[in-house]
């Protein structure tokens, strides 16, 4: 059994955190922007905003050294390819799916293309705001223990905010939104990406960070799994019939995806301690 460290929680209007060791975790979470916040929004970003834009919610975590790490809505849209290559990323992967997809439902396929990527598919991975000692994430070969993660410990602080979700004019669901969980012996946090363009394919793109307490650097993963639509769907259990309700289950989904390709997955360490005291 872990010792539960000295820890002290707080919750003031929107905002809500803990104070663990020498890290304060805080969370923010709102309701969707309003025109006046959307209006400000929209001057950073040179695509159109998803249509469910949560503008103010925020994931900080920050240690007594200098260290502050965010996710953010709008930095992860800035991630989202502006250019009109983008736009036309899911017809040239999936042409054939694409094809089909636009001789079955023309007025829909019309209404979905943009000139940028309109899939909002972003390799967002959060926002490093203060360092110690100019530290940057740097390479390495040290993989989370996931392992280790899947221990039963208390949950001193759980939280989950959405940072933006659009339907794609009716044709799939871009959604991405971020959870965190600090444990007796570490934290960690899982910012999920998850993409379905019905008829052509499923996209997840996964960051993870993780800090076990008593070391001196923060972990960060980030993979990017896709599949065919028609691949995923014949893993649907034959009894279950004309019934595709699971398409819309995000974890069967993940259960279902293929591995990462070597160079759809990265794997960083960040120094979050003065070298002097290593």
């Amino acid at each position: 059994m872990s010792i539960i460290p000295k820890h002290e929680k707080f919750h003031e209007g929107s905002q809500q955190g803990i104070k663990i060791n020498e890290w304060t975790i805080t969370t923010n979470k709102s309701s969707i922007s309003n025109s006046r916040e959307i209006e400000k929004a929209q001057k950073e970003v040179t695509i159109s905003l998803p249509e469910m834009f949560f503008g103010n919610n925020l994931l900080r975590i920050s240690n007594d050294y200098g260290v502050i790490y965010e996710f953010s809505p709008l930095n992860a849209l800035k991630m989202v390819d502006a250019t009109a290559e983008g736009g036309e990323k899911v017809k040239v992967a999936y042409s054939e799916e694409w094809k089909k997809k636009s001789a079955k439902n023309h007025e829909h396929i019309k209404d979905v293309i943009k000139p940028y990527d309109w899939t909002y598919t972003t390799s967002y991975t959060g926002t490093l705001k203060g360092t110690v000692d100019n530290q940057v994430f740097e390479n390495s070969t040290d993989r989370i223990d996931m392992e280790k993660l899947k221990k039963v410990e208390e949950i001193l602080f759980y939280d989950e905010i959405d940072l933006f979700e659009d339907e794609l004019a009716d044709n799939g669901t871009a959604i991405i939104n971020v959870k965190i969980r600090v444990m007796p012996s570490g934290f960690y946090i899982l910012q999920r990406f998850f993409l379905r363009v019905d008829e052509v394919l499923f996209r997840m793109n996964d960051t993870r960070v993780y800090h076990e307490f008593g070391t001196d650097y923060l972990q960060l993963e980030y993979s990017s799994r896709e599949e065919h639509y028609n691949k995923i769907r014949t893993c649907i259990p034959k009894y279950k019939g004309d019934d595709i309700s699971q398409l819309t289950d995000i974890n069967w989904i993940n259960s279902k995806l293929p591995p990462p390709k070597k160079d759809e997955l990265m794997v960083k360490k960040l120094c979050v301690v003065p070298k002097s005291e290593i």
